[in-house]
């Protein structure tokens, strides 16, 4: 079995069952429709903004990987265009059409590629740190300024609402998510181009706590997920789930790959790269499209079904890999 395969499959596990936990405990009226949007608004109000601000003031990007962080933001922005694409061919509805482009684009490289890359390789070495400034600089980045844009104009567009352009950019510009993410990278630019005094202690005080943070993000996005599952027609779900996994978990690692390959990029760079991008379908991503209005109902059941479409794609694609 390849050694990423078991990691990852035990933390689809942990996944499933806190779902499967969710599920039952609403049947029991301990959850129930209401919650959802409290959850929703803890991930995206709270959760987030604070793991946003500690991954970009933690992360250091090195000048040798400035490359495959390039190469992964334009990966990410062809499938963008790709699914958007598709989805206007086959005149989808808005609020499906965000959710088909954040969720083909963004996948669970925070809440799953991280912990894998440090069970597989080891928490202190350079492919985990590696994997870190690739899921920041190279996911994360292009997910809170575009992702949760396309996110925000879907949603609106799906309520009929008129969009104004100002008051369209306001509104997302003054989000806890972006303001996290514009203040974290002026302190990350402070302490890692100007050379501030106080990094080092910064660091030390504050990785304890963005540890705390990062289970709080794992757990809250699960329950979120596992209140926002409900029974969706096969006639919609099929479809969506057939174009979703064509793009996310074929063209996105095969662009990664392809771009790895023609750049010639060293051999752990490449692995850690395409793993990355091979990571199935965000979960944060679908509590985002329900946040700001798209389908978080097929969201949510995309997202458990690319978890386990994964299981069997990366290990296929993983044997071009070199070194896995």
């Amino acid at each position: 079995m390849n050694p990423i395969v078991y990691p990852m499959g035990s933390f689809i596990v942990m996944f499933l069952l806190i779902i499967l936990i969710v599920q039952l405990l609403k049947r029991r009226g301990v959850f129930n429709d209401s919650h959802q949007p409290v959850f929703d608004r803890l991930v995206t109000e709270f959760a987030l903004p604070a793991i946003v601000f500690g991954l970009l003031t933690t992360t250091t990007l090195r000048a040798e990987w400035v490359l495959p962080v390039f190469i992964v933001i334009g990966a990410v922005l062809v499938t963008m265009l790709v699914a958007w694409g598709a989805c206007r061919i086959l005149q989808i509805t808005p609020a499906v059409t965000g959710t088909i482009v954040i969720l083909s684009a963004f996948g669970s490289t925070y809440t799953v590629g991280g912990p894998v890359l440090g069970a597989v390789f080891g928490l202190q070495s350079q492919e985990v740190a590696l994997g870190q400034v690739i899921g920041t600089f190279g996911f994360a980045l292009p997910f809170f300024t575009l992702g949760i844009l396309a996110a925000r104009y879907f949603g609106l567009a799906e309520k009929g609402e008129k969009i104004s352009l100002p008051l369209f950019l306001k509104s997302i510009f003054s989000s806890p998510i972006f303001l996290a993410f514009w203040l974290g990278l002026i302190v990350s630019l402070l302490f890692s181009t100007f050379h501030l005094p106080g990094a080092d202690i910064y660091r030390d005080i504050f990785t304890d706590f963005f540890v705390v943070i990062q289970h709080a993000v794992n757990l809250l996005v699960w329950i979120a997920i596992g209140l926002l599952l409900r029974p969706v027609r096969l006639r919609l779900l099929i479809p969506v789930l057939a174009l979703v996994s064509a793009i996310h978990l074929i063209i996105l690692p095969g662009l990664v790959f392809a771009g790895g390959y023609a750049a010639a990029l060293p051999v752990m760079q490449q692995q850690v790269a395409f793993i990355m991008a091979a990571m199935p379908s965000g979960a944060i991503a679908a509590v985002v499209a329900d946040r700001y209005g798209c389908d978080g109902k097929l969201a949510s059941a995309i997202v458990i079904c690319t978890y386990l479409l994964s299981l069997v794609t990366l290990p296929l694609f993983l044997v071009p890999v070199p070194g896995l």
